[in-house]
């Protein structure tokens, strides 16, 4: 009986102290907090003054950042929407002037792939696009697209980004149906990606496994698209939503097996002139050419590689190509000219597996992308002499890098 007389006592003083004034002192000591809840802790990044190179760690989730004058990596920062699962950063896009990197995440399907990069080709979650600020990488803003993301672009003029969707499954699920087996554009508005929501894409169905894009100058009206679904290059008017797609062979047996293509085009690249699309086909391994006025492709002018050829870059001067092949893995320099047909290859083997990507910049060098073996060994970064195409030097980067998108020095 004392302990519970002791106990109701203790038990009212409490209530009358909770009831009571608050102590002035401790009021004093704690008062409410001015500050932000959620500060943001992410290390500012100070770009180079050669610039740097962005490169997606697609299997590592993360972003890395390539000294563009040394060829090193001073950074690593971790993208994604969940912490615990692979979003799988895939392709990425630069906005100097609005300050921000806009990142394409394409979640993986670990088995019963086929096809060049078909591990993001079968996904039935949808992918997300992120903007991050290109200051310190926080996220800006995101929107969903459709699964198995590819390509991304942004106008030169920054007024739109364009998404492709390799979605292999979708071709699979709807045999003998052409329509739904066609993939989709997605065209986002910069200005719409906010924090607080953000618009909904436009979706324009496009072609069977649509990846690269490359878009016209400089308000992107116009995209070009290699179809790899329908060995074709598909071209949209994007200020026209009626508007037919054309839908171009670049070849002249393109096959009738949907998603079994003869030619397998999935890269395209731009000129510097505007003029001339250099197409990437990795079933026939050939880089083939598209006159941009004409609309058409020579079938003349066309280059058999030994190796799948991927993302390739051009010469300032539009004379040639630098061409990165898997299996085996080389880089070429070809001629492109009128009276050009000079090739300068090397060998990659053991120092480059896999050489997914060349971006050159004039004046640091010819950076190649190395997937590596996409799930267990890191892959690199070469800068090689755009001339002699010899190793400059060599960065270690993520797992099964993917890209590589150039920033300038004092952007922000």
């Amino acid at each position: 009986m004392v302990i519970f007389r002791f106990l109701g006592c203790a038990l009212a003083a409490t209530m009358l102290a909770s009831c009571s004034e608050p102590d002035p002192i401790i009021e004093r000591r704690y008062g409410a907090y001015e500050g932000d809840a959620y500060p943001n802790r992410r290390p500012e990044i100070v770009i180079p003054e050669g610039g740097m190179g962005v490169v997606t760690d697609s299997r590592s989730d993360t972003i890395s950042l390539i000294d563009l004058e040394t060829g090193e990596r001073f950074g690593v920062h971790p993208v994604g929407r969940d912490p615990v699962t692979i979003d799988g950063p895939h392709h990425v896009a630069v906005d100097e002037a609005g300050g921000a990197l806009y990142v394409a995440l394409s979640y993986p399907v670990l088995s019963g792939a086929i096809g060049p990069h078909a591990s993001h080709g079968e996904s039935v979650m949808a992918g997300y696009v992120q903007k991050l600020a290109l200051d310190d990488l926080r996220v800006l803003g995101q929107v969903r697209v459709e699964p198995n993301p590819g390509d991304i672009v942004i106008s030169e003029d920054g007024s739109r980004v364009v998404v492709s969707h390799y979605d292999l499954k979708r071709v699979f699920d709807n045999p003998g149906n052409i329509e739904a087996a066609r993939s989709t554009l997605a065209v986002i508005e910069p200005d719409a990606v906010r924090p607080s929501g953000s618009a909904a894409p436009r979706f324009i169905p496009v072609c069977m496994a649509a990846h690269g894009i490359v878009l016209s100058r400089p308000d992107g009206a116009r995209a070009y698209v290699a179809c790899y679904g329908e060995d074709v290059l598909a071209i949209v008017d994007l200020t026209d939503p009626d508007a037919e797609v054309k839908r171009i062979p670049v070849g002249p047996s393109p096959s009738i097996f949907p998603a079994l293509p003869n030619y397998g085009p999935y890269a395209a690249v731009m000129s510097p002139d505007q003029k001339t699309i250099a197409v990437s086909n990795v079933e026939s391994r050939e880089v083939r050419f598209f006159d941009v006025a004409s609309e058409t492709f020579d079938d003349s002018r066309r280059f058999p590689m030994i190796g799948a050829p991927y993302f390739v870059a051009w010469t300032p001067d539009g004379s040639g190509v630098y061409v990165p092949t898997q299996v085996p893995d080389t880089i070429a320099l070809v001629g492109v000219g009128p009276g050009n047909d000079d090739v300068v290859s090397r060998e990659l083997g053991g120092e480059c597996f896999r050489p997914h990507l060349a971006e050159l910049d004039e004046a640091h060098g010819l950076f190649v992308v190395c997937e590596g073996d996409q799930t267990t060994t890191p892959g690199k970064v070469l800068r090689l002499d755009p001339g002699t195409l010899e190793t400059l030097s060599e960065a270690e980067v993520g797992l099964y890098p993917d890209a590589f998108v150039r920033v300038a020095a004092g952007a922000r």
